[in-house]
């Protein structure tokens, strides 16, 4: 019924060079929306509509986060398909919770790798943990990204849409090379499926099987809480926070100061007030 809309829809992203998520997002909400809509023309579509869906999602369980992409899929249909002003004000942006993100101790880590029994599936944990990847990343990488000589990772086309590189630990690699002399077929992408044709992984893959290694080790975690975890275990260790961005190939460093909020406060070395004495005064009274 409204083919024709999506491949505009799609089209649009493509000309414009949006990443094939965002895509894939603007489609699945804007379908929803005109399936929520039914038989009236779009000619007649309101701003006032595109806000009561909005409600009408959040009030059938959708948070807040989502309510925005549907924000976004529904400013970037009016706009851009259907030529009709989006204004900010009358169709607003929720505020979001702000929750810190939930990270694992190096202890965890360290028993989430020996928990699984695949060499593979100990590698992608490893370097996922030691190298901070996203999920996507990790699927997208060449057996060439892995840098040993300089101990480094090449991360290409990563959700900033730019190359970064980020480190490569001993431990990480060494996996990989035991995981390497069991596949040694070349090969475009570094992991793939256990069972032949040995197709590439892909996220969801990754994901089922973290959240079935986690489940045997008795944690909760998923392949992002391995990024976070890695993040915030390097503030610990007193790298600058120009490093961690660097490797967690943000843009802005208000993206990276997130895990400033989640490190041991003790390994920072940071005293409460409360514990420091007043030195003009000679601290409390013990009389």
């Amino acid at each position: 019924m409204h083919e024709e809309l999506i491949k505009k829809i799609e089209h649009e992203c493509e000309f414009r060079n949006l990443s094939p998520k965002t895509c894939k997002q603007y489609v699945y909400h804007t379908s929803c929306f005109l399936k929520w809509m039914g038989d009236k023309p779009t000619e007649e579509f309101t701003l006032y509509d595109a806000k009561e869906y909005i409600i009408f999602k959040r009030n059938s369980g959708c948070i807040p986060a989502t309510c925005n992409g549907i924000n976004s899929a529904l400013s970037f249909f009016y706009r851009r398909i259907l030529n009709k002003i989006w204004i900010y004000d009358e169709v607003p942006r929720m505020k979001e919770d702000w929750v810190l993100p939930h990270v694992l101790s190096r202890e965890e880590i360290i028993k989430l790798i020996d928990t699984a029994t695949e060499v593979r599936n100990k590698a992608i944990i490893a370097l996922i943990y030691s190298s901070g990847l996203r999920v996507g990343e990790v699927c997208r990488l060449a057996p060439s990204d892995i840098h040993m000589s300089t101990m480094q990772v090449h991360v290409r086309t990563s959700k900033n849409r730019g190359d970064h590189w980020s480190i490569l630990s001993e431990t990480a690699l060494e996996l990989l090379k035991e995981y390497w002399r069991q596949y040694p077929k070349p090969r475009d992408t570094l992991f793939v499926t256990l069972r032949s044709p040995h197709k590439p992984l892909n996220p969801g893959g990754i994901q089922i099987m973290l959240k079935k290694i986690c489940a045997e080790a008795g944690l909760n975690a998923h392949p992002h809480t391995l990024r976070h975890s890695f993040a915030t275990h390097l503030f610990e260790d007193d790298v600058r926070r120009e490093y961690v961005q660097a490797m967690l190939g943000h843009r802005s460093a208000s993206s990276t100061s997130i895990y400033l909020h989640i490190s041991n406060k003790s390994i920072m070395g940071i005293k409460s007030p409360l514990d420091r004495k007043d030195k003009e005064s000679g601290g409390m009274n013990d009389e």
